[in-house]
C-alpha cells in the first residue's frame, strides 16, 4: 500500500531499522550508506511515511533541523533525485562582469582577433580595466580560443636587449593566391627592438627586388639601421649556391645584397640553414598578415593590394604587442628618443 508521496511501507520499512531513542522508535539501519543519496534517504523516508514525526528525528539528527526539513521539501517536490549533492556555491558573483562589457570583449575579439592581454590593453585605453585573465576565462567560455595546444620543446635562448636599428630582420612571404592571373611577394622588413615594420609589394623575387625594398627601409625607418638579418634564398646571399659550392672554392662571387650592405656600412646576418626560429620575429609577423589580412580580404588588382597592404602595415605599426609590454612600435620609438636623444651616448 502506497501513501500519499507514492512510498510503499514496505520500501520504509526497508530503509529502516530500530534503535532506542527517546522512548520511542525513530529507526536507522545499521549497516553504512554508501551513497549521500542514500543516507538522506534513511532519514527522510521515515518521516515521509508518517512513522515518526520530524520533531522527534530532529532531536537526535546530527545536523539541524533546518536541514531535515529541506531535505523533506526537496523529496516531496522531485522525488529521491531531489536529495542528490549539489554544489553549494552561489550562482553569481558580486565581482561578476556586466553583461554590456562581455558582449563588447567578444565583439573585440571577433573584430580583431586580438589575444586576451592585448584586449586588456585597449580596454584599458578605452577606460575599462578588465584583467587579462579574465577576459581569458570570458573568450574560453564562448569558444573563442583554440582547442588544442602543441606541446613543443622549448629552446632557451639568451636574449640580448638591441636598440632601435641595431637589428631588422627581412624576409619574404608570398602573396596567397593570384591577382589577376599574377603571382606577387612581400617584403618584409621588422627591427627587433622596436617590431617597427615596412612592408613592400613587389612582382619578383629576385635580387634587384631585395635592393630596391633595403633603399625603401633605409629612407622610411626612423632610425638609422646598423645589421640586417635573412635567410638563405637565393636573393639574399649566394652562400649555398652558385660558384661557391665549389670544391676548390677558388672562384667567388659577392652577392648584390652584400656589396649594398657592404656600400651603406651595413652587417648582413644569415640563419642557419634549415632554423626559421632565428628570423622568428619576421616568421611570427607574416602569420599576423596571413590571419589578419589576407584571411579576411580579397584584392582585385595589385594596386587594391599594395594599398590594403599599406593600410595594414599603419595599422600594424599602431598595434599593442607583448613583447613591448603593452607598447606600439610607434610608442615604444617615441619613447625610446626622449629617454635616449642624439645627443646623449645610449
Amino acid at each position: 500500500m502506497s501513501n500519499l508521496y507514492g512510498v510503499s511501507r514496505g520500501n520504509v520499512q526497508a530503509h529502516m531499522a530500530v534503535f532506542p531513542g527517546i522512548g520511542r522508535v525513530l529507526g536507522m539501519c545499521t549497516t553504512m550508506a554508501k551513497t549521500i543519496k542514500e543516507d538522506r534517504l534513511r532519514w527522510v523516508l521515515p518521516i515521509i511515511a508518517k512513522e515518526v514525526k520530524l520533531v522527534e528525528v530532529a532531536k537526535v539528527f546530527p545536523h539541524g533541523k533546518r536541514t531535515l526539513e529541506r531535505w523533506v521539501a526537496a523529496y516531496k517536490k522531485r522525488g529521491e533525485e531531489g536529495l542528490d549533492s549539489k554544489s553549494t556555491a552561489r550562482k553569481t558573483q558580486e565581482n561578476e562582469t556586466p553583461i554590456r562589457i562581455k558582449e563588447h570583449i567578444i565583439e573585440l575579439r571577433k573584430q580583431t582577433k586580438k589575444c586576451a592581454l592585448k584586449l586588456h590593453w585597449q580596454m584599458k585605453k578605452e577606460g575599462l580595466v578588465v584583467p587579462a585573465r579574465t577576459i581569458g576565462e570570458i573568450l574560453k567560455r564562448e569558444g573563442l580560443v583554440r582547442k588544442y595546444r602543441v606541446k613543443r620543446i622549448k629552446y632557451k635562448y639568451i636574449k640580448a636587449a638591441v636598440a632601435p636599428g641595431e637589428l631588422v630582420e627581412i624576409d619574404v612571404k608570398y602573396v596567397p593566391g593570384q591577382v589577376k592571373g599574377r603571382q606577387y611577394f612581400q617584403y618584409t622588413a621588422i627591427d627587433r627592438a622596436s617590431r617597427w615594420r615596412h612592408l613592400a609589394i613587389y612582382e619578383e623575387q629576385v635580387n634587384r627586388s631585395s635592393i630596391l625594398f633595403a633603399q625603401e627601409v633605409i629612407l622610411r625607418a626612423p632610425f638609422p639601421i646598423e645589421a640586417i638579418k635573412t635567410d638563405n634564398h637565393a636573393t639574399f646571399t649566394n652562400y649555398y649556391t652558385g660558384t661557391n659550392k665549389r670544391s676548390d672554392l677558388l672562384v667567388k662571387s659577392l652577392h648584390a645584397l652584400d656589396a649594398f650592405c657592404r656600400k651603406h656600412g651595413i652587417k648582413h646576418y644569415l640563419i642557419d640553414p634549415g632554423k626559421p626560429a632565428q628570423n622568428g620575429t619576421v616568421e611570427r609577423s607574416h602569420r599576423e598578415d596571413q590571419e589578419k589580412l589576407y584571411d579576411q580580404w580579397s584584392f582585385k588588382t595589385a594596386e587594391d593590394l599594395r594599398y590594403r597592404v599599406r593600410l595594414w602595415n599603419m595599422y600594424y605599426n599602431d598595434l599593442e604587442h607583448c613583447g613591448l609590454n603593452g607598447k606600439t612600435p610607434n610608442e615604444f620609438l617615441n619613447n625610446h628618443k626622449l629617454i635616449n636623444p642624439p645627443y646623449v651616448p645610449a
